[in-house]
Order: C-alpha cells, then structure tokens, then sequence
C-alpha cells in the first residue's frame, strides 16, 4: 500500500512538472478558486489513502502520519480561511522553474531509491 502512495505521488509530480515544461500548470489550474472542488477532491483521496496505510499498518508508520495531518491541514485551511489560503497559493505559485525541476528530481531519487531498497 505504501508502494501505491509513492506511485501516486510520483504521478502527481510528474504531472505538475510536464504541465509546467508544457505551459499549461495543472497546479495552477488546481489552485484557481473556482477549482475549489478539484483541488479539495485530490486533498481527499491523497487523505483517504494515508488514513488506510496509518490506520491498517500493523507497525504505526509515522512518516505517513505526517502525510496524512499535512493533508487533513490543508482541507481545513481551505475550508476556515479560504483568501488565506488563496494568498499563500499565490505567493508561493511564482516559485522559480529550476527549483520545481530541482525538486521533482529529486522526490523522484528518494522514492526510487526506497523502491529500490
């Protein structure tokens, strides 16, 4: 189930990095605010699914835990303080494209060499 997470969250990456390289930005897609659903629609699953590997995994894997408050707080910053929200989105949607490249390799080495391992 962990292996699923990591795929997902690879997927993920790659799809916000190719969409950037494209010129398209599916993050910036996400985070409009008449996208509200689609973003809190990914929140959910991206909850759901680290709620199901905490809560059945029989050694408590804290790493996932952390995954998962760090979901649960994103759906409630949304949801108690949506132009907050929106305001840091902004802000922090500018970031410089050889630092998305940068970090998107980088996820990728960690989570292949913990496949790998």
């Amino acid at each position: 189930m962990i292996l699923f997470l990591a795929f997902v969250y690879i997927f993920s990456a790659f799809v916000y990095f190719y969409t950037n390289k494209a010129g398209y930005s599916f993050l910036k897609y996400i985070w409009k605010r008449k996208n509200i659903n689609v973003y809190l629609s990914t929140e959910i699953f991206y909850l759901i699914l680290t709620s199901l590997i905490v809560f059945s995994s029989n050694p408590f894997n804290w790493v996932v835990s952390i995954l998962m408050l760090l979901h649960l707080f994103g759906i409630a910053w949304l949801v108690a303080s949506p132009n907050s929200f929106y305001q840091m989105a902004e802000e922090s949607i500018n970031l410089d494209k050889e630092m998305v490249e940068n970090m998107v390799v980088i996820m990728f080495l960690m989570y292949a060499a913990r496949i790998l391992i």
